[in-house]
């Protein structure tokens, strides 16, 4: 309904400002809306993250085991 639109400009932009100031990394998407790859040529530069940087994942802990 309101794609292709200023106002969904305007939204989109809105989440992207509010991604940076809260530090949520995004991935990086195609024209089409599918995600982009990474580009394995640049080993400085993660061309599937907007931010350019690897998202760094959360760690799970194993559960000890009980005996």
């Amino acid at each position: 309904m309101i794609e292709n639109t200023n106002i969904e400009k305007i939204i989109n932009r809105c989440f992207d400002t509010l991604d940076v100031i809260l530090g949520i990394p995004r991935r990086a998407r195609k024209k089409d809306g599918t995600y982009q790859a990474d580009d394995l040529s640049t080993s400085d530069v993660n061309e599937a993250w907007k931010s350019g940087t690897k998202n760094p994942r959360r760690r799970i802990k194993k559960k000890a085991k009980t005996k």
